[in-house]
């Protein structure tokens, strides 16, 4: 994994601790590692795609609720928490991929859904903020087969993705972190973005650092211009 720090004139530290096809224990795993040793003041996490949707990592809701709030407990020991719910999907780009029988008996929308459940619930329990960033991306048009879509798909990425965001929906999902920790946790300046794929900036330009696309490069630049 490549975590690149925002550089010592920059007010506000950003660290992306993004890394592909990891689910909450791989988040576990490397918590002291990549988070807890950067001493953040406020981590940013979202986790939940891959133990949803990936066949490798994929875990039950029961399990994922389980491990997530192992992951809660050992963040607030050091630091605010700031959780978000998963990104939409497109199902029918899912369903090309994977075998659907492997989703049952709801489909790949319905474990997202129940992952959104799980966070909001715990988001709550724990009392940390929450981003709903399902909802904000609904709205903005979701995961769809449209060139414009804020998703990698085949007419703008010519993948079938439906999953990763493009560089439009990370300035969406930057944007969305970016009011949220003004709103809240003004004065911080040191924070860690913590998840997968996702927040690593998967197949985007500096994927992995905050330069280039990534929501905390984005998040980084709206802190430090």
């Amino acid at each position: 994994m490549i975590s690149l720090a925002a550089n010592s004139q920059n007010r506000v530290t950003i660290t992306n601790a993004g890394y592909n096809g990891n689910n909450v224990l791989d988040l576990l795993a490397r918590l002291d590692k990549d988070v807890l040793a950067k001493k953040p003041q406020l981590v940013v996490l979202m986790i939940g795609t891959n133990d949803m949707l990936n066949l490798r990592n994929m875990l039950t809701v029961e399990e994922y609720k389980k491990n997530y709030q192992k992951l809660i407990s050992l963040i607030k020991k050091h630091a605010k928490l700031m959780l978000m719910t998963i990104p939409p999907i497109n199902v029918e780009y899912l369903n090309q991929r994977v075998d659907p029988k492997h989703y049952a008996p709801g489909g790949p929308q319905a474990r997202v859904d129940s992952a959104n459940a799980v966070v909001k619930e715990l988001a709550i329990k724990n009392k940390c903020h929450l981003i709903d960033l399902n909802r904000i991306l609904l709205a903005c048009g979701g995961s769809t087969d449209d060139i414009g879509s804020l998703f990698q798909n085949v007419p703008n990425f010519n993948v079938n993705d439906g999953v990763h965001p493009v560089a439009n929906g990370y300035r969406v999902i930057g944007t969305a972190v970016y009011q949220a920790i003004s709103n809240t946790y003004p004065d911080v300046t040191n924070i860690v973005c913590f998840g997968d794929s996702i927040t690593f900036g998967y197949k985007m330009h500096g994927e992995g650092t905050i330069t280039g696309d990534p929501y905390p490069a984005v998040l980084s630049r709206m802190f430090n211009q």
